[in-house]
């Protein structure tokens, strides 16, 4: 049990490194090391344990005192996000541009803390004839990235009538914007995408 749980830890620094920044997730792990100190030191006997004890307990405050803000502070998001080959940042009023190109648009509504987003890209939006169907049809991909919950995307979703991630979303010029099922699998997104 203790491993699923020490995986499970690993993906929380990991998104909380993905929110808070580098500074953020280590300040986390200094925490757990400091905590792990003063579990030990009241698992002493005698009046080892007291002195022990009591230095770790007043290390451990010195340490969220220093470094706590680090972990519950939002870091700013990066001027640019690095786009991937295929998809680019999502920014507002970027589908209506590539719509007025009269290009098909699709975006990821997505977040490093959602599960269940990376399972669809690593298994759909990554699936080869997906990309494919996506290339045949000249779709333009867009990725927003609702990590640090950034307002503009929380009013897209809203014009959505959705509150949270994952969404997909398929635009086509003249027509209705097409919400897909959260859970991708890739014979109806290339349905979908078939229907462009």
């Amino acid at each position: 049990m203790a491993f699923p749980m020490f995986a499970t830890v690993a993906w929380l620094v990991w998104v909380l490194g993905q929110q808070s920044g580098i500074d953020g997730a280590g300040s986390l792990l200094l925490l757990l090391v400091a905590l792990s100190a003063v579990l030990w030191a009241l698992g002493l006997a005698g009046r080892t344990r007291l002195i022990v004890a009591t230095l770790s307990i007043a290390t451990l405050a010195g340490v969220v005192s220093a470094t706590g803000q680090n972990i519950i502070k939002i870091a700013p998001a990066p001027g640019t996000v690095a786009a991937t080959e295929r998809w680019q940042p999502w920014e507002p009023g970027r589908v209506e541009q590539i719509l007025a190109m009269d290009q098909p648009v699709m975006v990821d509504f997505t977040a490093a803390w959602c599960v269940t987003c990376q399972y669809n890209k690593k298994t759909t939006l990554s699936h080869p004839a997906v990309l494919a169907d996506l290339d045949a049809k000249n779709v333009q991909l867009l990725r927003a990235d609702w990590t640090r919950r950034d307002p503009a995307i929380t009013t897209a979703l809203g014009q959505l009538g959705r509150n949270g991630v994952p969404v997909y979303v398929l635009y086509k010029t003249g027509r209705t914007p097409q919400v897909l099922s959260e859970v991708l699998n890739v014979d109806d997104l290339r349905a979908a995408i078939a229907a462009l």
